[in-house]
């Protein structure tokens, strides 16, 4: 079991990819986002969410058990759940491209409401601050997307 729990966390090893695995990682996920999950439903799509958010924080646990460091930088599995939520409404190619950027730019930079739900300690930190990074993206894709 704790196999498939570091595979996870890794995001089917994504995670191990040389340069800036969490951008790797939420780039793979926007392309498959665009190309097959942007057809489902708004409740598949939340579904979707909830799932990976469920069974990514404790495969992120496991990942820094493993890796016996916080937030190792191949457990990219927070990566996957925040950049999800973050093109939640995304509909056309263009929305999923500034979904990805605006997610990236949040997750990077950490403005203060990411920065202190990274505090957080364990598997619920490494996906909470993510979560919270597309949620902003989220936010502003859904005001763009209204105006």
């Amino acid at each position: 079991m704790r196999h498939i729990s570091l595979l996870w966390a890794h995001f089917f090893f994504l995670g191990f990819f040389p340069l800036f695995p969490g951008t790797f990682t939420s780039a793979a996920v926007s392309l498959a986002y665009g190309l097959w999950l942007v057809h489902l439903g708004i409740w598949y799509k939340i579904g979707l969410v909830v799932f990976v958010v469920l069974t990514g924080i404790p495969a992120a646990s496991q990942g820094e058990k493993y890796h016996r460091k916080k937030d190792p930088r191949s457990v990219v599995i927070d990566e996957v759940a925040g950049q999800l939520l973050a093109l939640l409404t995304a509909v056309t190619w263009t929305q999923v491209l500034t979904g990805f950027l605006l997610f990236r730019l949040f997750d990077t930079l950490k403005p203060p409401p990411v920065k202190t739900a990274e505090g957080v300690p364990g598997g619920l930190g490494i996906m909470l601050d993510d979560l919270v990074a597309g949620a902003l993206s989220l936010l502003i894709l859904v005001l763009f997307q209204n105006l």
